[in-house]
């Protein structure tokens, strides 16, 4: 076996979360689950905050995705409808 740098640990690590979020949102597509639903459990407003923001971003990343797979959407439609979606995640440093 052979020893992973750093880097590659973390990307390896990146790369495993990354197939995990994309199961999730694809379960809970197909199962109808609201974010609602599964954000429940979490006490903490302020984390449940943030999950629910990128549990919902991500349910319609994946659906425009697919509107883009189906020809819906083209492919600059798509980035600026992903990009606007994934800058509405980042905090305002104003």
């Amino acid at each position: 076996m052979q020893d992973k740098s750093f880097l590659q640990a973390i990307d390896d690590l990146q790369d495993r979360i990354s197939s995990n979020l994309q199961d999730t949102i694809g379960h809970m597509l197909v199962h109808r689950t609201t974010v609602v639903k599964a954000t429940l459990g979490i006490k903490d407003e302020k984390m449940r905050a943030v999950v629910t923001n990128m549990l919902i971003t991500s349910q319609i990343i994946a659906l425009l995705t697919l509107m883009r797979d189906l020809g819906i959407l083209d492919e600059a439609q798509y980035d600026e409808f992903t990009t606007y979606l994934l800058q509405s995640l980042i905090p305002n440093s104003f």
